[in-house]
């Protein structure tokens, strides 16, 4: 019973590290082909670790060939054909001739970067003699399609068009569209060396259409370099560019180096034709950079000495002896930097929550503070609100009332004292300073109520004591107010020094202009508030333009940070201009 016991728990464990590999593998396929290298990494990684647990020899050669193609998506050739070498080795355990078609496709593609073609075309036939064996179409497809890069770049066209050619009407037949949106691209290049731009163009853009469609970042960026260097041989530098930049954003998200290094040189070349010297040297120093970083003598020198190592069978397999032993070893020391990290992790997160916690209470209890602070502040507005109010009631009850009582009296005395003309006039002089008074503690209390200070009310007061004061004289009065007024809030001293200037203006003209006309206008835009009162009266003399009165007109619109401008001539009238800011004068 123990024996079936733990021969049961065995399988099950067995199974369910099976199961966990297989569906990495899956995620990994999947972050490959969307162009996130670095998560399709991490997970062949942790593949390789599972299935090495499991001594699954097969499906450890088909990861290391993954984990082969995507270092070389990222630039790292001499990982990439480590991990190659590795998958031959096991792939050869296994005698799974397909994988090990691919991988030899895909070493010959790290030869190709590197630009040694001779070995490049030795791994591609290689690849091409398995795939035939095994009557895998889509391989011996590709085979063709990399045998035509090959071609291509010994500026073989002809044998390189035939290449594409054929892989793409395999790939057509397959219904293949990540490999036809490839090979349409080939195709492409080709077209642009022969010089059809404009086959090359169309091949292009339906490659972009075809990856952007799967999802395939890194022939979306490729394609676009390619695309943006047609231009530039078309002579539309500024589509060039346009196309450049965008593949060089797009490759650098998914670290796709090869991609990257071109774009660079699009984008020197794009900015010299189009006369932005600072910046084409600024890219084509970041072109040789990474140009020598990514092909060097070292590297090639590196390839040759593993390409050794792979010819004798002996030594590989002592280094694959050698990296189990030191990856196992890893392992190790990794788990227990694991459990170690997972504890200070722990310790971490608790306190970090604690921290939050005593965060959140700090700034609840701050946010209650300031909450208690502005209730105590609106108390404290309304509070004052409703005392001027009450100050206004009682002046307005009180000393209006005895102000009316002086003005009556004043009219009495003036009618009973027609034989005596100095008492005359000193109740009439009583009467009119009482008539001003009243008139002041009437604006006075308009201004004191805080809802009467906005810009229409302003506005409206302005026009009905206008009509009002001007009632009295031969004067002809014209408007030119806007249609609508805004109810926004200004502050009591805006109100109160614009409506003074007013009174004083107009006090001005009936004492001394002998207008007949006065023209009142008011602009208000989004920034700026503009009063006008122009009359034709016989204009100012130049002791009257430094009076006192224009000083005060003056000093109070600069109080309020406005500006006042004085227009007169002899005999044409005379124009006040204010301007005021509405920044300044809005609550």
């Amino acid at each position: 019973m123990l024996f079936l016991f733990f021969l049961f728990q065995g399988f099950t464990c067995f199974s369910q590290s099976g199961a966990i590999a297989e569906n990495s593998m899956q995620k990994g396929v999947l972050a490959y082909s969307k162009g996130d290298y670095k998560e399709a990494l991490e997970l062949f990684q942790k593949c390789a670790i599972l299935y090495k647990k499991s001594k699954n020899i097969e499906l450890l050669g088909k990861t290391y060939n993954n984990l082969g193609n995507t270092f070389s998506r990222i630039g790292k050739s001499e990982q990439a054909l480590t991990n190659y070498l590795s998958a031959i080795a096991f792939s050869k355990q296994s005698r799974d001739s397909l994988n090990i078609a691919k991988t030899y496709k895909n070493i010959g593609t790290v030869y190709e970067e590197q630009k040694d073609f001779k070995s490049a075309m030795y791994y591609y036939d290689l690849a091409y003699d398995f795939a035939k064996k095994v009557n895998n179409d889509l391989l011996m497809a590709d085979c063709e399609n990399n045998m035509g890069i090959v071609y291509e770049q010994q500026y073989n066209y002809v044998k390189a068009l035939k290449m594409y050619s054929n892989a793409f009407e395999i790939y057509k037949a397959k219904k293949d569209e990540e490999k036809i949106a490839m090979v349409l691209n080939n195709l492409a290049i080709v077209y642009k060396y022969l010089k059809d731009y404009p086959k090359a163009v169309k091949n292009y853009e339906a490659a972009i259409l075809l990856s952007n469609k799967l999802g395939d970042k890194f022939m979306v960026a490729a394609n676009q370099n390619n695309l943006g260097n047609v231009y530039e041989l078309m002579g539309n530098h500024s589509k060039s560019l346009e196309f450049c930049l965008l593949a060089n954003a797009n490759a650098r998200a998914i670290q796709a180096q090869e991609v990257i290094i071109e774009s660079y040189d699009g984008i020197s070349t794009a900015y010299e034709k189009l006369h932005q010297y600072p910046k084409a040297i600024k890219y084509r120093k970041l072109f040789e950079e990474e140009k020598s970083s990514f092909i060097n003598t070292q590297r090639t020198t590196q390839l040759s000495e593993m390409q050794v190592k792979f010819e004798t069978q002996k030594k590989v397999d002592e280094i694959l002896v050698l990296q189990q032993e030191r990856k196992i070893r890893n392992l190790k020391i990794k788990e227990q930097n694991f459990q170690l990290t997972r504890k200070n992790n722990q310790m971490i997160v608790f306190f970090l929550f604690v921290f939050g916690l005593v965060v959140i209470a700090l700034i609840w209890k701050s946010r209650q503070k300031l909450k208690y602070q502005l209730i105590q502040e609106k108390i404290i507005r309304e509070t004052e609100e409703q005392e001027r109010l009450r100050i206004a009631k009682d002046i307005h009850d009180d000393l209006g009332s005895g102000l009316s009582k002086i003005n009556f009296l004043s009219e009495i005395i003036f009618q009973k004292t027609e034989h005596l003309p100095d008492i005359r006039n000193s109740s009439e002089s009583v009467k009119e300073t009482a008539k001003k008074m009243i008139e002041n503690m009437r604006d006075l209390i308009w201004s004191l109520n805080s809802d009467n200070n906005t810009i229409a009310n302003l506005v409206a007061r302005m026009r009905e004591y206008t009509t009002d004061y001007l009632e009295d004289f031969s004067i002809d009065l014209k408007y030119s107010f806007p249609d609508e007024l805004p109810q926004t809030n200004i502050t009591k001293e805006a109100h109160h020094e614009l409506f003074m200037v007013v009174k004083e203006t107009l006090n001005n003209i009936a004492k001394h202009s002998k207008a007949t006309a006065v023209f009142f206008a008011i602009e208000i835009s989004s920034q700026n508030l503009v009063l006008s009162i122009k009359d034709n009266g016989i204009g100012l003399d130049e002791k009257n333009k430094k009076g006192n009165g224009l000083r005060n007109m003056k000093s109070r619109l600069e109080a309020i940070g406005g500006t006042f401008d004085l227009v007169s001539e002899k005999d044409l009238g005379t124009e006040i201009r204010v301007g005021v800011p509405l920044q300044k004068i809005v609550k």
